[in-house]
């Protein structure tokens, strides 16, 4: 058993610890031993887990151990990631049991996390740090950046390219071929039927410009 923590805290953080509950049931493979959090007391207890410390504490640690970002915000997960430096930490890719994966050629930087009821084909590559999260489908050879998020229910076609650190919202669906820039936030329910560049906000349907 391999020791793991959590850091985040919140609802989705919270629901990471229960992926990890689930993998373990599956495959017994992981040590959850609690949270980190830097708005969160230490010693707090949150779902039956502690709050082992802050960022400062994950940069303490002097033994080899597995750490999962679970935080929903990509600009917020990828300054996470840039304050750890300390070379203990590493960074697994959880794959929850319940979803499939698809294709062998599909590739995942670490840190990705891929929930339950997600569905993925083949030819498909995500950057470090990804969230595809709950009952979303990623299509053929799609490719998502570093940093993304794409939230419960989404629907990203195939040949679509989706940037670094952009938020992909609740129910949205991404047309075949499309592309879209890094840093963007596509609203929930949003039809994405054309390409947009990078620091946008699209919502509607069809998407637009907000």
């Amino acid at each position: 058993m391999t020791d793991l923590a959590i850091y985040g805290a919140g609802g989705f953080g919270r629901e990471t610890a229960l992926m990890i509950e689930q993998i373990n049931r599956s495959e017994p493979c992981w040590n959850l031993l609690g949270f980190y959090d830097d708005s969160i007391s230490r010693n707090s207890t949150i779902d039956g887990l502690v709050v082992l410390g802050d960022l400062s504490d994950i940069n303490a640690v002097v033994q080899p151990l597995a750490l999962v970002i679970a935080i929903a915000d990509p600009v917020v997960r990828s300054k996470a990631v840039a304050s750890i430096t300390n070379s203990h930490i590493t960074f697994p890719v959880l794959v929850h049991p319940h979803a499939l994966m698809g294709s062998m050629t599909n590739f995942f930087g670490r840190g990705t996390l891929i929930t339950a009821g997600c569905v993925l084909t083949t030819g498909i590559v995500t950057g470090e740090f990804t969230i595809i999260n709950l009952a979303s489908t990623i299509g053929h050879d799609a490719k998502l950046g570093s940093f993304s998020s794409v939230m419960p229910g989404c629907n990203i076609s195939g040949h679509v390219e989706i940037g670094e650190c952009t938020l992909i919202g609740t129910g949205a669906k991404i047309l075949q071929n499309r592309t879209i820039g890094k840093n963007c936030k596509i609203g929930a329910g949003a039809v994405v039927t054309k390409s947009f560049g990078d620091g946008l906000t699209l919502v509607g349907v069809p998407a637009r410009m907000k």
